[in-house]
């Protein structure tokens, strides 16, 4: 069992946000002797957060255009 202040330093973040993701029922918790959030709730948190790789896609040519205001 993990205390926010370790979740925060393994997240790289303050211990602020962490109690603000406690707040908003996002990062799973236990309630006591204090807040502790165990291993599985901390990757079960980290799953939920990971984003699926773009998709790459073709670049499209712009012309260009002259700019006739500007004097080089």
């Amino acid at each position: 069992m993990l205390k926010v202040a370790e979740v925060a330093k393994r997240l790289n973040c303050s211990i602020a946000k962490i109690y603000q993701l406690i707040e908003s029922k996002r990062l799973p918790h236990y309630r006591c002797s204090g807040i502790r959030v165990s291993e599985e709730q901390l990757a079960e948190y980290l799953a939920s957060c990971s984003v699926a790789p773009a998709t790459t896609k073709p670049k499209v040519k712009l012309p260009r255009q002259r700019l006739k205001h500007i004097r080089l």
